[in-house]
């Protein structure tokens, strides 16, 4: 049980640092030219996406208990995979 605490715990702090960083992109992009705007905006929103997503398995995870435990934490594994990629090719494109 404690491992499974500490696990939801670390995602929970990944994911708040990843809002913030969300938050900082957004607020970067105001000072961007025009015509890069939209293609910044559209990196966020697939990002925030794949945030939602995870938040969907996230919440999954924090309900579930015992054998379901282990299948829905693959799923939520994923999906934050999935963030962390997204989050990693956009930020890239921010530098």
């Amino acid at each position: 049980m404690e491992k499974r605490n500490e696990y939801i715990k670390k995602l929970e702090e990944n994911l708040n640092e990843y809002n913030a960083k969300i938050a900082e992109m957004k607020t970067k992009i105001a000072g961007v030219k025009a015509d890069m705007k939209t293609e910044y905006l559209a990196q966020v929103e697939g990002i925030e996406k794949k945030r939602d997503a995870f938040e969907v398995k996230y919440g999954q995870l924090k309900d579930s208990n015992g054998h379901a435990w282990d299948d829905v934490k693959a799923g939520t594994e994923k999906a934050w995979n999935d963030l962390e990629h997204s989050f990693g090719k956009a930020a890239s494109r921010f530098k």
